[in-house]
């Protein structure tokens, strides 16, 4: 209650009231992709503080620098050491909690120390790889009279990076050249961390002096524009058959910024990009050689902000091959195995989540910023949203929790003084976080909310079929899952709200809805038996996506021998 009143009393700072502390988390993460500074979210001891770990996580595996506060019993109040569960009402040890998903997290014990942690948590969220932090305030800390300007402050110098220097940046940079000099198929990756540190111009530079062909993951489907004629879609478990034919078949692999986790190299790290050279920036040590069989020619570990300028500078005196024959081949992927197929839009009754897509993407301008949630809402629009260059698409990658769109819609929307957003979620996701649409209508928060509604948890479903001989446990409404009437819930919380029921005059019907000034919820009815395709079965390696290739077609596809 201090802090909120000494918040409300401090001029340039405005709170946002959520319903739930985990919807303030997440708008407090969205809030900082959005403007690249720092979000923050408040939540009192207790329940209030352990409904913020699901946001925390959500930014501590993205790499958000987010800024979370909690309130606290008074310190006499306190355990102190005894070997109690709880001494103080609602007394919860938050720090200790939230250890592994925080690059740090404190109890500030005495008033005297408070700039120097506040100080330091702030720095350490925005330095090295960025992530969360936590500062506990107990209730007497927070009613203390202090001086900030009587008080210590924190030096950075206090701590140390494990970096990369600039001349082992720049020796290793000029290895990299020299590969793709030699290569005969290389690649280029865009990671998540090129839009994270806001240098998509200069990477978009780089791809253009090299003039490889270029993927995305899905932390990095929004670093350069679809319509870039370098670019093959995006790569990973779920990516595109083009997009993996072109990594699996190259000889030399850069990747910029991206931690090359199992959903973008599949199970056996081993088989991802098994014939190539692999160069990988990462600003995490422990990420770039983790020893999970995918193991790095060339390392570099330091912020992209800092490689990207040396291969700039290092560029203007190289010359590389055209590859001509090789980017015809991989542009030739993108023809034959496009994300949506033409079959799908003559369906004549319900939605086809990637025809819905698809429509949505191509009606959007080029500012436009789109919020997608988890499970199967989550990988139908990374598989068919066609991002235009200026365009934002995210949602928390790493973590994936449902519900997220809205909270994060939310806050990037507040973040940029409202505009409108497109909050793309599910049936199941908004029943997470369906409390929110009261935020939305109390500060006319101008979301435009489509519920892709197949009454069901569809990627669930789909797992079910493939190892449960289609036996629904939990996900259907005969299996205990159900779905309320979304357009009556959201005329209780005053919101209007729309259909989407067919293909007919879809696109029409999608920019009457975004043309609506204020909030507006539209459930989009989607078949309850739509599929995730293509999408990769446990163990075979990312070439080889279900439904499965005849395998003289996938042979025919393979420079690189099959497995």
């Amino acid at each position: 209650m201090h802090m909120v009143n000494s918040i409300a009393e401090r001029k340039g700072i405005e709170y946002i009231c959520v319903q739930h502390e985990q919807a303030g988390a997440m708008a407090a993460d969205a809030y900082s992709r959005m403007t690249k500074n720092l979000g923050a979210a408040m939540a009192t001891s207790g329940p209030g503080m352990t409904n913020l770990i699901t946001g925390i996580a959500c930014a501590y595996f993205d790499s958000i620098p987010t800024l979370y506060i909690t309130g606290q019993v008074n310190t006499n109040e306190s355990k102190q050491g005894r070997k109690v569960r709880q001494v103080g009402f609602q007394e919860t040890d938050i720090v200790e909690i939230v250890k592994t998903l925080t690059k740090y997290a404190v109890t500030v014990n005495d008033p005297s120390t408070i700039r120097y942690e506040l100080e330091k948590t702030v720095h350490i969220a925005k330095s090295g790889r960025p992530g969360p932090v936590l500062l506990d305030i107990p209730m007497n800390i927070q009613r203390a009279i202090i001086d900030p300007k009587n008080l210590k402050p924190f030096d950075p110098r206090e701590l140390e990076s494990d970096m990369d220097t600039k001349e082992d940046v720049t020796k290793a940079v000029h290895a990299a050249i020299r590969l793709l000099q030699n290569a005969k198929r290389p690649v280029l990756i865009a990671g998540g961390a090129i839009r994270y540190a806001d240098v998509v111009a200069t990477f978009e530079n780089v791809v253009q002096v090299i003039g490889a062909p270029v993927v995305a993951t899905w932390s990095g489907i929004d670093t350069i524009g679809h319509d870039h004629p370098l670019y093959r879609g995006q790569i990973g478990v779920y990516g595109s058959r083009a997009a993996n034919f072109t990594v699996q078949n190259s000889d030399v692999l850069v990747s910029i910024g991206s931690r090359l986790d199992t959903r973008i190299t599949g199970g056996k790290p081993e088989t991802f990009a098994r014939g190539a050279k692999k160069v990988v920036v990462d600003i995490d040590r422990a990420e770039l050689y983790k020893q999970r069989g995918l193991n790095p020619d060339v390392g570099i570990c330091a912020d992209v902000r800092d490689v990207l300028p040396v291969f700039l500078q290092e560029l203007k005196q190289a010359k590389f091959p055209k590859w001509q024959d090789w980017k015809q081949q991989t542009l030739g992927w993108t023809r034959d195995y496009p994300s949506v197929l033409p079959q799908w839009y003559n369906r004549k009754t319900l939605v086809d989540p990637y025809v819905f897509i698809r429509t949505l993407s191509k009606v959007l301008d080029n500012k436009a910023i789109v919020v997608t949630d988890c499970g199967a809402n989550l990988t139908w629009t990374i598989q068919a949203f066609h991002v235009k260059q200026g365009q934002r698409l995210f949602s928390a990658m790493g973590n994936s929790p449902m519900g997220y769109s809205m909270a994060a819609a939310i806050g990037a929307s507040i973040a940029m003084g409202k505009r409108p957003i497109v909050c793309i979620i599910g049936d199941g996701g908004l029943q997470i976080n369906i409390q929110e649409l009261q935020t939305i209508a109390r500060y006319r928060i101008p979301l435009k909310v489509f519920i892709l509604n197949n009454h069901s948890y569809g990627i669930i479903k789909q797992f079910q079929e493939l190892y449960f001989n289609s036996q629904y446990e939990g996900t259907t409404p005969k299996s205990g899952y159900s779905v309320p009437d979304f357009r009556k819930i959201a005329k209780a919380y005053g919101l209007p709200s729309a259909s989407l029921i067919r293909h007919a005059g879809l696109a029409k019907k999608i920019q009457e809805i975004l043309a609506h000034k204020g909030p507006i919820l539209c459930d989009v009815l989607v078949p309850d038996d739509a599929k995730l395709i293509p999408k990769l079965e446990f163990g075979k390696p990312i070439e080889d996506l279900s439904p499965l290739l005849p395998r003289e077609e996938l042979s025919r596809n393979m420079i690189v021998p099959l497995l």
